[in-house]
Parts: C-alpha cells; sequence; structure tokens
C-alpha cells in the first residue's frame, strides 16, 4: 500500500476573505453602471438607426424634391415662352403694329389670359394707347406677381405686356432650403448620436465616480459599525461577560446593536440564574443530609440528659441544682436544633412548581390568614386593570415566598426599633408580560455591598434567623420563570423594598 502524498495530506488553504467594504464598492458600481451602460448601448443604437431611417427617407425625399424643382424650373421657362409667344402674336396685329391710338386694347386683355396691361410705346418713348385690368378671380388665393415683356413692333415703337403670373419664388426658395436640410441629414448621419453618447458616457464616468466615492465612505461607515459588533461578541467569547455594543443612531445597526446588548444581558442573567439554582441545589443536599444526620442523635441525648437529671437522688443542694441547669441549657439547644432541622428539612425538600392561572388579589388576601403577620400587613391595591391580575404560579410555594419576605420586613423593622410594618403591592412590571410585586418593610435597608450575597444561602444581616429564607423565595421565584431582587432605591416605608416578578397567566 502506497503512502499518500504530502499534496493529498496537506490541509486546503482558507479561501482569501474580500471584504464587506470592497464588496460593498463593487455592488454599487454594478448597480449604477450596469443601467447606464445598457441605456448607453441601446441609446447608440438608438441614434444609429434613428440616423439611418432619417438619411434614407431624406434620400427618397431627395429624389422627389429634385424632380419637383426641376418642375419648377421648367414651370418658369415654359410661362416666359409662352409669354413671349403672346407678345409676337399681338405685336403682329394690325391695329398694334401701327400705333393706332385707337387700337382696341380692351378686347386684347379680356381675350388673353393673364394679361393685366397693355400699351403702345413710340419710338421716343412716349405712350400712344394703354389699357388695364384687375388680376381675373379665378386665380384664387394665389399670391401673383407682374412679368412684363417687352416686343418690338415691325414699323418702330414697342408692346408692353404685363402678365400677372403666380409668385412661386417663395415657394422655390422653401423648397431649395428643404433640400439643403435634406443633403445636411444625409452628411451628419452619425455625427449628432456620436455627440450625444459621447454626453452620455460623460454622465456614466461621473456617475461611476460618484458611486465609488458614496461606496467607499458608506462602506467604511458600515463595516466600522459591524466592526463593533464583532469585536464585542470576540470579547464575550473570550470570556468577558461583560462587554457591550457601544453604537449610538437610530438606524438598523444601532437596533442590532440593542438587541445584541439585551441578548448579552438576558445571558448575564440567565446565566447567573442558573448558577444560583445549582448553588441552591448544591445547598439543598447538604440540608437534607445535614437534616438527617442532626436529627437521629437529638432524642437519644436528650432522654440521656432527662436520665441522668432524674436519676439523681443526691442531697447536694449545688450539684442538683447544676444538673437542672444543665438538663434545661441541653433541652433549649436541642430545641433549637430541631429549629435548625426543620429549616433544613424546609430547603431539602421544596416541591417542585405545578404552575396554575391565579388571581393574584387572592393570594395576597390570604397572607392576612397568618396570625402574626395580620396585624402588621398592609395591602395597597392598585387601580384599575392592574387590580385583578393573573399570574401562572404554585399557590403554596407563591405564599410561601411571600409569607417568607413579609415575614423577614417584620423582623428587620422590629430590629430597626420599629413596629414592623409591611407594605404590599403590585402592578406592571418593564416585561408587559410580568407582573411586579413590591414588598417593603421598615428595617435599615440593604447595603450596596450586600445586594449582591443576601440571597445566598447562611446569609443575614438580622440578628435573628438562619438565612434561608430568602434564598428559598428567590428559588421559588426564579423557579416559577421570574425574579427576586432588591431595589437601589429606599421603599417609601424607609427600609427595603423587594420586588418579585412573575409571569402573567393570561
Amino acid at each position: 500500500m502506497t503512502a499518500p502524498s504530502p499534496a493529498a495530506t496537506a490541509p486546503a488553504s482558507p479561501r482569501a476573505r474580500i471584504s464587506l467594504q470592497v464588496k460593498l464598492v463593487v455592488g454599487l458600481l454594478v448597480i449604477v453602471m450596469t443601467p447606464l451602460l445598457v441605456s448607453a448601448y441601446f441609446f447608440d443604437q438608438l441614434g444609429k438607426v434613428a440616423a439611418n431611417f432619417a438619411a434614407n427617407d431624406a434620400a427618397r425625399r431627395e429624389a422627389s424634391m429634385q424632380r419637383a424643382k426641376d418642375v419648377y424650373v421648367d414651370l418658369f421657362d415654359t410661362t416666359k415662352r409662352l409669354h413671349a409667344e403672346v407678345a409676337r402674336r399681338l405685336a403682329a396685329q394690325p391695329a398694334l403694329a401701327r400705333l393706332a391710338p385707337d387700337a382696341p386694347l380692351d378686347r386684347f386683355l379680356a381675350e388673353e389670359h393673364g394679361l393685366v396691361r397693355i400699351a403702345l410705346v413710340d419710338v421716343a418713348g412716349a405712350t400712344v394707347a394703354e389699357a388695364s385690368r384687375p388680376l381675373p378671380e379665378t386665380w384664387g388665393p394665389w399670391d401673383a406677381t407682374d412679368l412684363d415683356v417687352i416686343e418690338h413692333l415691325p414699323g418702330g415703337g414697342k408692346l408692353a405686356l404685363t402678365f400677372a403670373v403666380p409668385d412661386l419664388q417663395p415657394h422655390y426658395r422653401e423648397l431649395q432650403a428643404s433640400f439643403e436640410i435634406v443633403r445636411n441629414v444625409q452628411r451628419v448621419r452619425s455625427a449628432l448620436p456620436r455627440a450625444y453618447l459621447m454626453g452620455l458616457l460623460a454622465v456614466i464616468a461621473a456617475a461611476g465616480v460618484v458611486a465609488i466615492i458614496i461606496g467607499v465612505v458608506a462602506s467604511r461607515v458600515i463595516t466600522r459599525r459591524i466592526g463593533v459588533l464583532v469585536g464585542a461578541a470576540r470579547k464575550v467569547s473570550a470570556g468577558d461577560a461583560a462587554a457591550r455594543a457601544e453604537l449610538r443612531g437610530r438606524d438598523e445597526m444601532a437596533e442590532l446593536a440593542v438587541a445584541f446588548n439585551t441578548m448579552l444581558d438576558d445571558l448575564d442573567r440567565q446565566r447567573g440564574e442558573i448558577q444560583y439554582l445549582q448553588r441552591i441545589g448544591a445547598w439543598q443536599d447538604v440540608a437534607r443530609s445535614l437534616a438527617h444526620e442532626i436529627k437521629n442523635p437529638l432524642t437519644p441525648i436528650q432522654l440521656a440528659v432527662q436520665q441522668c437529671v432524674s436519676s439523681y437522688k443526691g442531697d447536694d443542694p449545688r450539684f442538683k441544682r447544676l444538673l437542672a441547669d444543665t438538663g434545661e441549657i441541653v433541652e433549649e439547644e436541642i430545641a433549637g436544633l430541631r429549629r435548625l432541622v426543620d429549616t433544613f428539612r424546609t430547603l431539602g425538600q421544596l416541591p417542585r412548581v405545578e404552575a396554575t392561572p391565579l388571581p393574584l388579589r387572592e393570594v395576597i388576601d390570604d397572607l392576612r390568614l397568618d396570625g402574626t403577620l395580620a396585624a402588621r400587613l398592609e395591602v395597597v391595591t392598585p387601580a384599575g386593570a392592574d387590580a385583578d391580575v393573573t399570574v401562572r404560579a404554585d399557590k403554596l410555594l407563591l405564599k410561601r415566598l411571600l409569607t417568607n419576605l413579609c415575614e423577614n420586613g417584620v423582623h428587620a423593622g422590629q430590629e430597626a426599633g420599629r413596629d414592623g410594618r409591611v407594605v404590599v403591592g403590585w402592578g406592571a412590571a418593564a416585561d408587559p408580560r410580568h407582573v411586579a410585586i413590591t414588598v417593603d418593610d421598615q428595617g435599615k435597608g440593604v447595603a450596596a455591598a450586600d445586594r449582591a450575597r443576601i440571597f445566598e444561602p447562611y446569609v443575614t444581616t438580622k440578628q435573628t434567623g438562619t438565612g434561608l429564607g430568602l434564598a428559598i423565595a428567590k428559588k421559588i421565584a426564579l423557579e416559577h420563570g421570574g425574579a427576586l431582587d432588591v431595589a437601589d432605591a429606599p421603599a417609601p416605608t424607609g427600609g427595603a423594598r423587594f420586588i418579585v416578578t412573575l409571569p402573567l397567566g393570561s
């Protein structure tokens, strides 16, 4: 079996990473340049088609216009020859040839179409006879001009004729101008679209430069803001749980940073709750073992001491009194140990939460049934819809939670030299899916240095107690999907304010 080659066993080299900035710039260039370049291409093609169409149409019109121009020229020549022929024919008339003053000029005017003036001029240039008439109505809307024709008479003198002919000169000039335009179109069939195309290409180049500038600026802003998120994520992955992404603004990136920080806060809080429940679980195991180990020898010890005290029959009063005092001390300490065992048993045997929808007002009102709390408990019912909220909780455990807090508040107030009044209220929480229950006491409050450890088992600031009441209360709150915290600010009663957050039942 042959060994694999080094090339086959070497790991594949990582692909080169293209930065987001480059991708964004290229994307903007593609987005901006693609429609412009396509438009330039189609514009060029459209210009060529339009120019070719115009040139072909101009070529066809040029032939027609050339024929029309030739017709105009032939018409001019024909008209001149016709009027010259009329002049020669009239000059042959005897009355006109001899320059007779009484020649029937009006008859000749009526007979000849377009003739508006006729005159006989002698050799000296004097007018012998003359006649004229207005332009006939049959000419219609045509603009007319005069055409003078001079014919020399055989006997001397001249015959001066004036004909009214249609004025074709303006039409001819218009035709000539159109003819020149057609020729110009044929000459510039590609120059005009090319100039426009170059202008469009200049606009495209300017748009490309603007797109690059915008892309670079925008990509730097975006990548810098993304870099803040990436840096915060890397710090968190490296173990810095306090790292947060600080982004200002109201755009989507700022919203993402807020959501990212909120997620980290939730994870940090959940991690703390899990760690707390794990510690409480460990304490529960210890409490169960201690309760079992301590409870077993208590009864034999108590019986032995009682038997020792009762069996003494001596007459030494001092020893008898000492023995009786010893028995009382042992009885008292055993009673204390039994209370401690009961507390251990309470911590070690907390039942599992069986949450159901419960009216919160009824659960809090049930606290009045406790004789030790009834005289010192004040319930503040909120106004409006918050008065009849429903929570999802285990009634037995919720009552134990609130009882522990109230008893803790009573003891704190009494140790502070007050009557130990406790005020319980509830209202809307920061999370609309939860309700916040407040328990205010008249104690000395909780110092800032103690807030982080006050819920730990066997940690207490009171002169009496085992330090398990707040730990049990917090465990119950966490297992309900809620929380138990102590407020930073003092309560209105002057002492501490404990806040229980529970999920709503509906």
